[in-house]
């Protein structure tokens, strides 16, 4: 699967940071063929049918999303999952053209040196 074909332009203010609160006011998106319609959680059993199917996203939001650069690229990092000590998986943003083997500064002497695209 080809990540970058999911990329796209996302303000900063429709990132969630924390659950909602109550979490059925979470809101919810359905995709009925062709039209699509805003929801809340709590209105999902009204909206299933028989032959529908639920996909979920188990992600956890976590408050570690990082800005830096590499030369004059901004890159934006949003830390996924920690594999040890001082390593993270991260979804990249604007990273097109990160290769293996460089580095984004982030300021105040952090800085990260790709290691692998996933």
């Amino acid at each position: 699967m080809r990540v970058d074909l999911f990329d796209f332009a996302l303000p900063q203010d429709c990132i969630a940071l924390r659950p909602s609160v109550p979490r059925d006011s979470a809101k919810l998106l359905k995709v009925d063929g062709d039209a699509i319609s805003d929801h809340i959680v709590s209105e999902l059993p009204q909206l299933l049918g028989p032959q529908d199917i639920l996909v979920f996203n188990d992600t956890k939001v976590i408050p570690a999303q990082l800005q830096g650069t590499r030369g004059e690229a901004k890159i934006g990092a949003t830390l996924h999952k920690r594999v040890d000590l001082r390593r993270w998986q991260a979804f990249i943003r604007n990273a097109k053209r990160l290769r293996v083997g460089e580095i984004v500064d982030f300021g105040m002497d952090v800085s990260a040196e790709a290691e692998a695209k996933l």
